[in-house]
């Protein structure tokens, strides 16, 4: 059974708007609740994140796949970094669709598909918000975690659909151990990825009670 909405039993630390097409940088304690929010609807995130004390230890997808043994976390699956340690918990999720299989857009992907040079990228995105940010996280787009992204696998292949959630949908993540996280809204409008038209998100962090 997923956990009341943190809204109703935390406080809320501290708020980071993700404007579209970019990304931003956010801290959390092990204790704390990391949320991460769609503010208008139909938009996926990539998310990032790693060790704050030890930025060689970072969220894996692969090597979370390879621990849940399944394709798609769900509520009460820990995410594991590429040294297997659990990093975060999924005790709410408004969405339940997200793809740990395909890397975060980046550059060569807009030219390679597209024929666009200089169309914004998620890993762009990232490594620039971390930069400025002074992490020293490599920030590989291998690492990132597509949230609320719409995949589906159909005989063999990851087909991209429209995301079907709302504005306000919220995933919140129990964190276990004291993260740096980074997030992209993500800015693909050439797929149904963000239904064509990428919206701002936002990072929450909380202090549980009661």
């Amino acid at each position: 059974m997923s956990a009341p909405p943190i809204e109703q039993r935390g406080k809320l630390v501290e708020e980071v708007v993700v404007p579209a097409r970019e990304a931003r940088v956010a801290t959390a304690r092990a204790g704390q609740v990391l949320q991460i929010v769609d503010l208008e609807g139909q938009q996926v995130g990539d998310l990032m994140a790693y060790l704050t004390e030890d930025p060689t230890e970072y969220m894996s997808p692969g090597h979370t796949l390879s621990c849940l043994t399944k394709l798609m976390p769900e509520t009460g699956d820990e995410v594991f970094s590429n040294h297997r340690t659990p990093l975060l918990r999924i005790v709410r999720d408004d969405v339940g669709t997200h793809d740990m299989i395909v890397p975060c857009c980046d550059p060569e992907r807009y030219s390679r598909d597209y024929g666009i040079e200089d169309h914004p990228s998620c890993l762009a995105s990232l490594q620039k918000a971390l930069g400025e940010a002074g992490s020293k996280f490599a920030a590989p787009g291998e690492s990132a975690w597509n949230v609320f992204m719409n995949n589906k696998h159909e005989e063999g292949r990851v087909v991209t659909h429209e995301p079907e959630h709302g504005a306000g949908a919220a995933m919140d993540l129990e964190v276990l151990e004291d993260v740096t996280v980074a997030l992209s809204a993500c800015p693909q409008d050439l797929t149904p990825c963000n239904a064509f038209n990428p919206t701002p998100m936002a990072i929450r962090v909380w202090e549980p009670g009661g």
